[in-house]
């Protein structure tokens, strides 16, 4: 792990190329430079979002892939140049890019955060709340990516939280750092529990939503005890983290998901300026300029009643493609590949809070939640009556329905042990439950240039399956 560690650590921190060649640890650089003052490492903060943003991580391959792996999103068979083919077939394997690359780009995401979390309280200069806003923010960088990486590469915690599940790196790293082996998934989660509950106390809430305030922070905790299945406290930041939001009206939600509105929590900056304008969600998503692959399932659109104005996101034109649905969720800023990856946002949360009042016997406040999600898309729709699992399952229908494409399809399968079933439209088909063999398909395997650079990892480290 040392020497892709070294070259990890490096990029945000170091400009100037003669120091690749140095081969003395970056801690000097780091205290001596990046934090000499807060406007220094200010500029750090922004280059750890900007390894945020990256294709290979949130802002391409972990969202796409969250709905690849899953039955409403599927790749054109044809005109694909096989992009997500292997992920789209779930027949991933240790050494595949797809595999590799958000596991080294979410640590290298980890790793720049612990540098700041470190350095943070010792800027000279830098006034308390500067110094606190630096932390806060770090530290929900890393619960972040921390949070994104357990969900794809280890079991469920509800399968077993005392499985192995990630490294928990938590501290500072350099070329000579001892190696980290797999710590428990329950370990995970508490670490990425108590940076969250830090970091809200840290924070305030800003206007600008491409950085992680702290309505951000209370969401991925929401997330967080959602994955953990501690429904009291998920429902709680989930209505701390949309307390005083407004829903977008039915024109901004057809008017395509590419920039900010009034219910985005969080989003992440992907502009053409900054990224490889193909390699971006609207490139694959929007029927035309890019790649444009991606479609949505037929039984999936026909799930939608006429009413539900989100039936618009979806299109049939022969002329594109006479087989397979369109999808219109997701466009183009201007420009190809000049659009936000919105990936917080109030629905999220409400849904959140459904789900959570239905699974604690709080029938009538879990349809409150799910009717302030649903009456917005199809403003005559009738508040449901429905309780106990089938209000639990109308609440996971709406969430396929409201946040499709928006990377969650994959971790609501794998979170809560549910079949998975894959058919209708599509050319790789799957029925499996819990208890079956494939069921490890929903799980990466941990990448194999991780397994042979850690002095920590053996092949007995490896996932089941792999």
């Amino acid at each position: 792990m040392r020497t892709l560690l070294f070259l990890l650590i490096m990029g945000v921190f170091v400009s100037c190329s003669d120091e690749f060649l140095n081969p003395e640890p970056t801690d000097a650089v780091l205290e001596e430079e990046v934090f000499e003052s807060y406007k220094v490492a200010e500029a750090a903060m922004v280059g750890a979002y900007d390894q945020l943003s990256a294709p290979t991580f949130e802002g391409h391959y972990v969202p796409m892939m969250s709905d690849i792996m899953g039955e409403d999103v599927l790749i054109n068979s044809v005109n694909n140049w096989g992009w997500f083919v292997e992920v789209y077939q779930m027949n991933v394997m240790p050494n595949y890019s797809y595999v590799a690359s958000p596991w080294s780009m979410g640590y290298k995401v980890i790793y720049d955060a612990n540098r700041i979390v470190a350095e943070a309280q010792n800027i000279p200069g830098a006034s308390q709340e500067e110094m606190n806003k630096l932390e806060g923010q770090a530290k929900v960088l890393r619960a972040f990516s921390m949070l994104k990486l357990v969900e794809m590469y280890a079991p469920a915690y509800m399968a077993n939280p005392d499985a192995p599940g990630i490294m928990n790196v938590n501290k500072p790293v350099n070329a000579y750092s001892e190696d980290f082996g797999r710590a428990p998934i329950r370990e995970v989660y508490g670490q990425i529990v108590s940076d969250l509950v830090s970091a809200i106390d840290m924070l305030d809430d800003m206007s600008f939503k491409g950085i992680f305030d702290k309505r951000a922070a209370q969401a991925v905790l929401a997330r967080t005890y959602l994955d953990m299945q501690d429904w009291e406290k998920s429902r709680d930041m989930a209505k701390a983290a949309y307390e005083g939001m407004e829903l977008m009206t039915i024109d901004e939600m057809l008017e395509g998901f590419y920039a900010s509105n009034r219910e985005t929590i969080f989003t992440v900056a992907y502009t053409a300026e900054d990224n490889n304008t193909y390699l971006s969600i609207p490139s694959f998503y929007w029927p035309v300029s890019g790649y444009s692959s991606m479609r949505a399932d037929s039984k999936f659109v026909d799930s939608f009643s006429n009413n539900d104005y989100r039936k618009y996101q979806f299109l049939k034109q022969d002329d594109i493609d006479e087989d397979n649905y369109l999808i219109l969720k997701f466009k183009h800023n201007q420009q190809v590949g000049n659009a936000e990856r919105i990936s917080i946002r109030a629905s999220e949360m409400y849904l959140i809070e459904a789900e959570c009042e239905a699974e604690l016997g709080n029938t009538s406040a879990a349809q409150d939640a799910l009717y302030i999600v649903q009456s917005r898309a199809n403003p005559g729709v009738t508040k449901s009556t429905a309780t106990g699992q089938a209000l639990i399952d109308e609440v996971l229908m709406e969430r396929r329905k409201e946040l499709f494409g928006e990377g969650f399809r994959w971790n609501d399968i794998k979170r809560r042990n549910l079949p998975f079933k894959r058919e209708g439209d599509h050319w790789v088909n799957f029925d499996f439950g819990s208890d079956d063999a494939d069921y490890y398909r929903l799980t990466f395997p941990i990448p194999q240039s991780e397994i042979d650079r850690n002095s920590k990892f053996s092949q007995e480290d490896q996932n089941m399956g792999y």
